[in-house]
Formats: C-alpha cells, sequence, structure tokens
C-alpha cells in the first residue's frame, strides 16, 4: 500500500519578510536602548528620525520610534522581498539566508551612512550631526552603523528563509531533529 502524498505548502516570501522586519526591527531597537542606558554613545537612529519631526525631546523620541518600526516593518523588507531571488546566495539554505542577509546589511549601511548628513540638516532638536556614515563619532560610529545594519538584515534574512525549508534548530546545527530518523547523523 503506497503511504498517501502529502502537501507541505510554503508560506510565501512577503508575510515573513514583514515578519522578519518585525524581528529585526525590534532586535535592534532593544539593544539601542539597552547601549544607551548603558551610556555607551550609539548611532541613535530613531532619536535622528524624530528630530526632523520635533524640537522636543519627549515627541522626538516618541515620533522617531514609530518612524522606525514603520521604516523596518513595512518598507524595508519590501524592495528586500522583491529583489530576494536575484541576490546571491542559496534561497533555501541557512548559508544562504547569512550571505544574502550580510549583502543586504552592506547595501543598507551605506544606504543610511549616506543619509545621516540629511537627517543632521533636517533636524530641529538641535542634537548633534553624526556626519556621513556617522564619521563624527570617530572609528566606532560605521563600526556600530555596519554592526546594527547588519543584525537587522541577517535576522530578516533568516526569519524570511524559515518558509523556504530553514527551519529554527537547523540555524543552531541541529536539523537532524526533524528529518525522520530521530538520530544524529
Amino acid at each position: 500500500m503506497d503511504a498517501p502524498l502529502l502537501y507541505k505548502p510554503h508560506p510565501s516570501l512577503f508575510p515573513l519578510a514583514l515578519l522578519g522586519g518585525l524581528t529585526g526591527t525590534v532586535l535592534l531597537t532593544v539593544l539601542l536602548r539597552l547601549a544607551a542606558e548603558l551610556g555607551v554613545t550609539v548611532v541613535d537612529l530613531p532619536l535622528l528620525l524624530g528630530q526632523v519631526l520635533s524640537s522636543t525631546a519627549s515627541t522626538s523620541f516618541d515620533g522617531g520610534h514609530a518612524v522606525f518600526v514603520v521604516a523596518g516593518v513595512f518598507i524595508l523588507p519590501l524592495p528586500m522581498g522583491l529583489l530576494w531571488p536575484l541576490t546571491p546566495g542559496n534561497r533555501f539554505t541557512f548559508r544562504g539566508a547569512l550571505v544574502k542577509g550580510a549583502l543586504w546589511g552592506l547595501v543598507l549601511a551605506v544606504f543610511t551612512g549616506m543619509l545621516l548628513p540629511l537627517l543632521g540638516l533636517l533636524g530641529k532638536a538641535g542634537f548633534s550631526d553624526p556626519g556621513p556614515f556617522a564619521l563624527a563619532l570617530g572609528l566606532s560610529g560605521p563600526v556600530q552603523l555596519l554592526l546594527g545594519t547588519e543584525l537587522y538584515s541577517i535576522t530578516f534574512a533568516l526569519v524570511a528563509s524559515m518558509g523556504r525549508g530553514l527551519q529554527p534548530l537547523d540555524a543552531v546545527g541541529w536539523g537532524w531533529w526533524s528529518h525522520g530518523s530521530g538520530e544524529s547523523p
């Protein structure tokens, strides 16, 4: 007797891209707030976005975070999801997701680095201008910018690729757990 065929539908990339954007945005926001509370000088993107909206500290904090979340969840995942198949790297593996995320992180770091002087010019609250690529903070500025965009993009890529064969435990090297045998390779 033949075993029945099982249909395992994969979710489309679009909802997973939104989920990946949400995950990356929450992770990056938490780390930015944690670093600020610990007294580390950071490239505070939500605050820079907020200073364009208002000159009061509390309004710029709230508005900046709202714009940061909307951009991270709804705006950035769209081009990343649309260009996902064209980005180098395998669409169905953990390594491929890391490659895609790392490449998108570099693109996002360059794009953000070029927009930072514009945010400094448009700001109303009198915060310090980080300059292009956050060079006003010294070497730590560009490094923070690159690490933040890489964190967001790699998180996005790992979550977005989970619908196409990458499972959460595959990401930590435990791919054998659900592949039927019950034994490690």
